[in-house]
This record gives structure tokens, C-alpha cells and sequence, in this order.
């Protein structure tokens, strides 16, 4: 499968995977009265607001002067300075309100440089900032200085307790498909894998778990485990798609990471393939569905691979699924099942699972008014619930967002040129464009349901930064 993937937030030793407190205030020179240390940055103790009340985060403007942040209804905008941060929380009020992350090592408020944070990953219990190379200075006595490295803030959702992590997190930015996502986690969130970089540059993974008195930890799953891709099903078994030690070069195969510790099970045969995990909390919630040679072009086989898990063990067993003539990718939670997406001029959705039932004959929906398009690597997301494919042709461009029962249109200005979109855990649709009209870098979304575009934000055009946002919600 195709995948490009901006550069890893920071290289990291193996040896340094446990997470610490943000703040590191336990022995603080700067509130000591006999040192003459002045007060210098920390990550704050707390996040500060009720996530409960968060429906998302995102990073807006940059710079000394109001931002705004969203546009229509009652949403505010976020005032004051948000000097090299813009992190925001977007509540379910509509209130728009501005998230610092740090504060000096005496308690008062911070007005410097906040960390530009570049992506964000929501977990059930975790909430994963990823901040690039960011680190700040830890005086000594001696006046001299070491440096806490923190490409990673981690954000306790039940109490909104923050620490700093020493590893960073891969950020896969062009495929709306969930494989592609660097962070994973079980149905109950005590377990989260995310995918980083050894020194080597190759792909390693870390498990995260909650600690006796509430602390994040993180544990190198296999020094020699280099996948291409993870899936976790509910309970927390990892499958990974990796390359084959033994088979000719470029050759892949799969395998099955049980959570309890046991052996790895080794998916046979060779794969190039798409895979997810069951919807939870439902009976197959810790099957794994496979589709092989799904994705990026490569001729759907027809045939999908069901993993069972049954009594500790799993088993496989492979579904004829009649698609004469198509090239499918994907498998997408909709309204009425799981659906690929099928390529073709203008593409169609094709009902493969019911139930977790692999349906032989799948029910096909064709999209209206569509033609082929490119955004990202691939034209299409899913989230939520609904499918979203972007279509762009003499008439004009605009999103259409299917559930597999029905299909709206939201049309997107023609002098927009669309960068990169997300779907949201929600169903919305977060996209990053620029508008050509006034050379300015656009931010904006499709709230969930919404038939129409909000901009969030627009500003003069500045590619390198361009920010995914993610809903929490």
C-alpha cells in the first residue's frame, strides 16, 4: 500500500521510553528563595479545562494578534496572543478557548514561545500531542543548563493531568483509512500503541499503559518489530504488517501480537492487503477482517480474510466476496455495514460486512456527479459514520459525504485548492487548502451533518506548517 509520511517529530534511543511528569517541579530551583535561578519554562501540571466540555482541538493563526477561529452561529474567536502555539479548544458551547501548555517553574503564567503542536491523536483515556523537537531548559546550580526533550505531551483524560514523553510519534497524513494512523488503542483505551522511529529509521512501536498512581509509561514492544502498518482489535491484540524475514525481497506478511503475552500467530500467506478490527463492543470485536491486495491499485482478489478469535486463540477463514472488474480499497463503518471503496470514474461503495457477517454479493452504491479527483494522495476519507470523496470538474468542485444510504453535496469555492482533509471521529471533515483569490492559507471544516463549509482561519500562505485537526468528540 501507498503511504507518505512527513518526517518522524524526533529520532530517539530505545532506552528512553518512559514518560515523566510534564511539569518536573518535584526539585525546582526556580522557587527555591537561597537560588538565584531565575523562573524558566515547564510544561503546565494540568491542561486546564474539562474535556468533557472539549469538542476538539485544533491549531489556528500564529503570531501577536487575534485569531479567528471559527466563523457562523454563536462560535467566538480567540483573543490575546498565541505567540508560536495556537492550540485552541473548540467546545461544545461554541466557546473557542485558547490552551497554553506552558507555564514558568515558579507557577506564573508563561508569555513566551508555546510548542507548535503538529498533530493530535485522541484515545478513550490518552490524548497524544505531538510537538516536533520541542525541549526546554532545566538550570542547574551551577548555571549551566540541560534540556528536557518533549516531542510528545500526553494529556490524562479523566483529570487532564499533563506529562512530558521522550519519543515521537510518526504522523501518516495522506490516507484516511485508520491503518495509516501512528496511534492505536483497545476498546477500553488501557492499552495504546503508536508508532515511532529508532535510530536506524525504521518503524518501532511503544506500548503505552496507565501506571499505579495514574502516570503514563511506555514499553518498546520488540526492539526487532518493524511494521509497515498496526491494527488493535478490543481487547488489545496488535496485528502488524511487516516485511517478510525469509520471503524474496519486497514480499510482506502479517502477524498477530497477542496481548496476553503469548506467541505471535503468523497470518499465512503472502499479503499486500487492508485490514481493520471489529466494531466494538459487539461479538467481533476482537475479530480482524483482512482484505487482500486491497488498496492503492492493487486488483481486489475477492476475498476477505476473517481472523477469529475464539477461547485465546485465533482462527482464519477466508469469504468469497463476488467484485467481477473492480479495484476496491478499504473497509468503512457506515450506516448499514462496512463498505469498500471501488474504483472507476467517479468510484462506487460496495457493502462487504453486515453484521460482521462478510456478505458474498455486496449491495453497490454508486456517488452522483463525481469525477475523478487527487487530494493528498487520495480523494477520499471516512469517519464517523459517513464517507467523504472530493470532486473536482469544469463545473466546479465540492465534497460528497455518503452514509451508504444517502449522499450530500458541499460544494467548496472553486478559487480554493485543497491541500489535505481529514474526516473527524464525529463525521465532520477538517481540510487545509489555499485560496488562490488572496494567496492566503485557508483552514476550515464540515461541522457533522452540515451542507456547507466553515473557514476557520485564513492567513498568508505558509505551506510548511500546514496542520491536520483533530476531533476529540
Amino acid at each position: 500500500m501507498h503511504r507518505t509520511r512527513s518526517t518522524l517529530h524526533l529520532i530517539l534511543p530505545l532506552l528512553a521510553a518512559l514518560l515523566t511528569l510534564g511539569a518536573c517541579a518535584s526539585s525546582d530551583p526556580g522557587t527555591d528563595p537561597k537560588n538565584k535561578v531565575q523562573p524558566y519554562p515547564v510544561l503546565r501540571k494540568n491542561i486546564g479545562i474539562d474535556l468533557a466540555s472539549v469538542a476538539s482541538f485544533a491549531v489556528v493563526g500564529q503570531g501577536p494578534q487575534a485569531q479567528t477561529a471559527w466563523h457562523g452561529g454563536d462560535f467566538g474567536t480567540v483573543l490575546g496572543g498565541l505567540d508560536r502555539s495556537g492550540l485552541v479548544a473548540v467546545l461544545h458551547s461554541g466557546d473557542v478557548s485558547p490552551v497554553p501548555l506552558v507555564e514558568l517553574s515558579n507557577g506564573a503564567t508563561s508569555t513566551g514561545a508555546q510548542p507548535q503542536v503538529n498533530a493530535i491523536y485522541a484515545t478513550p483515556r490518552w490524548i497524544l500531542m505531538s510537538t516536533g523537537g520541542w525541549q526546554f531548559p532545566l538550570p542547574q546550580e551551577d548555571g549551566s543548563q540541560q534540556f528536557l526533550q518533549c516531542p510528545t505531551i500526553t494529556v490524562h483524560r479523566p483529570d487532564g493531568a499533563m506529562y512530558c514523553a521522550n519519543i515521537g510519534i510518526g504522523h501518516f497524513g495522506t490516507n484516511g483509512e485508520i491503518l495509516e494512523y501512528p496511534v492505536h488503542a483497545n476498546t477500553s483505551g488501557s492499552l495504546v500503541y503508536l508508532m515511532s522511529l529508532d535510530s536506524l529509521n525504521r518503524n518501532i512501536v511503544y506500548k503505552l499503559q496507565e501506571g499505579p498512581n495514574g502516570e503514563p509509561s511506555a514499553s518498546l514492544v520488540s526492539p526487532s518489530l518493524h511494521p509497515n502498518w498496526m491494527v488493535v482489535n478490543g481487547s488489545g491484540d496488535l496485528l502488524v504488517h511487516k516485511k517478510s524475514p525469509s520471503g524474496p525481497q519486497g514480499t510482506s506478511l502479517m502477524e498477530i501480537l497477542p496481548v496476553d503475552g503469548s506467541a505471535a500467530v503468523t497470518v499465512t500467506g503472502e499479503h499486500n492487503a487492508f485490514a481493520i478490527a471489529g466494531a466494538a463492543p459487539g461479538p467481533q470485536a476482537d475479530t480482524f477482517y483482512v482484505v487482500s491486495g486491497g488498496g492503492g491499485g492493487w486488483p481486489f482478489d475477492g476475498t476477505v480474510r476473517v481472523l477469529q478469535k475464539s477461547a485465546g486463540q485465533f482462527s482464519e477463514i477466508d469469504m468469497k466476496v463476488s467484485m467481477a472488474d473492480m479495484n476496491c480499497s478499504g473497509l468503512f463503518g457506515l450506516a448499514d455495514g462496512h463498505y469498500m471503496y471501488c474504483g472507476g470514474q467517479g468510484g462506487v461503495l460496495a457493502r462487504v460486512l453486515v453484521g460482521g457477517e462478510v456478505q458474498a454479493s455486496p449491495k453497490v452504491v454508486a456517488f452522483a456527479g463525481l469525477s475523478a479527483s487527487t487530494v493528498g494522495g487520495l480523494p477520499f476519507r471516512s469517519g464517523g459514520g459517513v464517507f467523504y470523496v472530493f470532486s473536482r470538474d469544469n463545473n466546479g468542485q465540492h465534497f460528497a459525504r455518503h452514509n451508504g444510504l444517502t449522499q450530500q453535496d458541499i460544494p467548496l469555492s472553486s478559487s480554493i485548492e485543497l491541500l489535505m482533509m481529514n474526516a473527524t471521529s464525529a463525521g465532520g471533515l477538517d481540510f487545509v487548502g489555499v485560496d488562490n483569490s488572496s494567496n492566503s492559507k485557508v483552514r476550515g471544516t464540515i461541522l457533522p451533518g452540515a451542507t456547507e463549509v466553515t473557514i476557520l482561519s485564513a492567513e498568508g500562505v505558509s505551506l510548511a506548517d500546514v496542520v491536520v485537526f483533530t476531533r476529540i468528540n
